[in-house]
């Protein structure tokens, strides 16, 4: 249980910083800032833009022109892009003004497998400050600690496969078009398979993570991108339209990644329209001896999201400097008795 209650910065006022918004106020957690790019959010209560009833004294920010010197928090929660390049000078202004960070975007859950370089920098940013840094959100439980849980029981291990389907059409457009919903299958194959598109390069990281945790060492990740294509139409929310027979219905991603040991491991990941009944899931099979798999439904993924990025919070702040991706933190807890 926490002595006392964590000062939170908010950095990125979309969905997810507004989440994490309303339930620290649940918790009685205080908002010390919050920071925007330029735009109609700057200036207004962080409170009240969250959908509040009264006002957290928090106004949002230039994150640009603001002046970071004189926050004093515990955690920075960062919900800006998904790309580690992006928002590493964010990162750094955040540390620099001495807040551990806990990143809600894809490449932070496991930045090794992402760009070794950037890694080692940003590694060496933190430590260097006694600070830490942690990517959460979704992938913890339903992605990571299940495939790491599944191995558990095994004596032996020869390999792992992951399977899953997540709902293309839950985040919004943006979302919906960076899988290529909508998408001729020749536009598909310019957008988001000779170039990587938004999507691109996000997804090798599970296989390589789950692996590394488990203690082996990766030499090798490969990546293919292809075009879920449907026999009939299927009507997309975040388009606005139907999406017609032989147009894509979202990207299949297959990983694979091999060890010095041996032990190798694939990722076959859809993001796509659903049909009816279908629900998210993602399953982890191992292959050894005993044979074990674990699967985890996810009923409401935009809250779960939000949800295991907040129940991160005194992980984070308990954790030791540098990197410490959320394998090495325990599995995730929930946040109901703090």
């Amino acid at each position: 249980m926490l002595i006392n209650a964590p000062k939170l910065v908010i950095y990125g006022t979309g969905k997810v910083g507004l989440a994490v918004v309303r339930l620290a106020a649940k918790k009685g957690w205080p908002i010390v800032a919050a920071y925007n790019r330029a735009g109609e959010k700057v200036g207004q209560d962080i409170g009240l833009l969250a959908g509040l009833d009264h006002e957290l004294g928090t106004v949002v920010e230039d994150c640009d022109s603001a002046d970071y010197s004189a926050i004093k928090a515990d955690v920075a929660i960062v919900a800006a892009t998904d790309r580690l390049s992006s928002n590493l000078p964010a990162y750094k202004k955040l540390l620099d003004a001495g807040c551990n960070v806990l990143c809600h975007g894809t490449e932070s859950y496991f930045p090794q497998a992402i760009d070794a370089t950037l890694a080692q920098e940003l590694d060496r940013y933190a430590s260097e400050r006694g600070l830490t840094f942690t990517g959460g959100g979704i992938w913890d439980l339903s992605r990571i600690w299940s495939g790491v849980m599944a191995a558990g029981p095994c004596t032996e291990i020869r390999s792992l496969y992951h399977q899953s389907i997540t709902d293309g059409d839950a985040w919004g457009k943006a979302l919906a078009e960076a899988v290529g919903i909508g998408f001729s299958e020749a536009e598909f194959n310019e957008k988001l398979v000779v170039q990587a598109g938004a999507a691109g390069g996000l997804y090798p990281s599970i296989p390589f993570h789950v692996l590394t945790a488990l203690g082996y060492t990766v030499t090798s990740v490969t990546e293919r991108r292809e075009p879920v294509l449907i026999s009939k139409p299927v009507f997309s929310n975040a388009l606005g339209r139907e999406v017609a027979v032989g147009e894509s219905s979202g990207t299949r991603i297959v990983a694979e990644a091999k060890t010095e040991q041996g032990v190798t491991a694939r990722a076959d990941i859809e993001v796509r329209l659903f049909a009816d009944g279908e629900v998210e899931h993602m399953t982890w099979k191992v292959d050894g001896e005993p044979d074990c798999s674990v699967r985890v439904e996810r009923k409401d993924s935009a809250f779960m999201s939000v949800a295991s990025l907040f129940n991160r919070i005194p992980d984070v702040i308990a954790a030791k400097p540098g990197i410490q991706p959320l394998s090495a933190l325990g599995p995730l807890r929930p946040s109901v008795l703090l």
